[in-house]
């Protein structure tokens, strides 16, 4: 007969015990896991100079490791005068925003040309929070081009607008009505974020996971 047990670890125990005929073999005690943490991955996506790498380094609970190389001209270029590297590759993170629920964070390139290193999935356990930047002029446009390239996940995704003070929200969720509607994100979808504070990464991070704030 067989005597199971569950452990504090989350692992369960499958021992089995001699029986009363001598000719039973003692088998050994295995592990197996139950329990298991609910995983997702959260892609940090959206253009050059919006704050993805910056946002996986904010939330990552572990060193995370990016592909961020320099840039020659810095610049203007990127429409960000204080911008030293860009993003080449993919960029991952790993966060725990309760004892049950693991994400790894996935920050894609903006530039065109490293596409190729961009990935995408439908599963269910995939979220997009795209990355946006209100004190550009395009921020509109940005949000067209973008949201294309995860078509059909548009209930899987959160816009967050950095460089933007809370107050002017509504005026952001305004200006980006009809690409919304055209893709059918609803307006509350999209909020206000800093990418260098973990705490508001955090609070559009729980959003794209419909995670209360709180469990956080």
């Amino acid at each position: 007969m067989t005597r199971e047990a569950v452990r504090s670890d989350g692992l369960e125990e499958i021992s089995w015990v001699r029986a009363a005929s001598a000719e039973t073999p003692m088998r050994r005690a295995r592990w197996r896991h139950v329990n298991l943490p609910n995983r997702y991955r959260l892609i940090f996506a959206g253009p050059v100079g919006a704050g993805k790498t910056t946002a996986v380094r904010a939330l990552s609970d572990v060193p995370p490791v990016d592909t961020d190389v320099p840039i020659s001209a810095g610049s203007a270029e990127y429409g960000d005068g204080e911008k030293t590297t860009t993003t080449v590759g993919l960029d991952y993170g790993a966060w725990k925003p309760t004892p049950e629920i693991a994400v790894t964070l996935i920050g894609v390139p903006g530039q065109d040309r490293f596409a190729p290193a961009r990935r995408r999935s439908s599963t269910a356990d995939t979220r997009i929070l795209l990355w946006l930047r209100a004190d550009r002029p395009h921020l509109a446009a940005d949000a067209a081009t973008w949201i294309p390239r995860f078509a059909g996940d548009g209930q899987r995704m959160v816009i967050a607008v950095s460089h933007c003070p809370e107050e002017a929200l509504s005026t952001v969720r305004q200006e980006l009505t009809e690409v919304l509607a055209r893709y059918g994100i609803p307006p509350n979808r999209v909020h206000v974020a800093d990418a260098r504070d973990r705490d508001s990464v955090m609070r559009v991070a729980c959003v794209a996971l419909d995670l209360p704030e709180e469990e956080s």
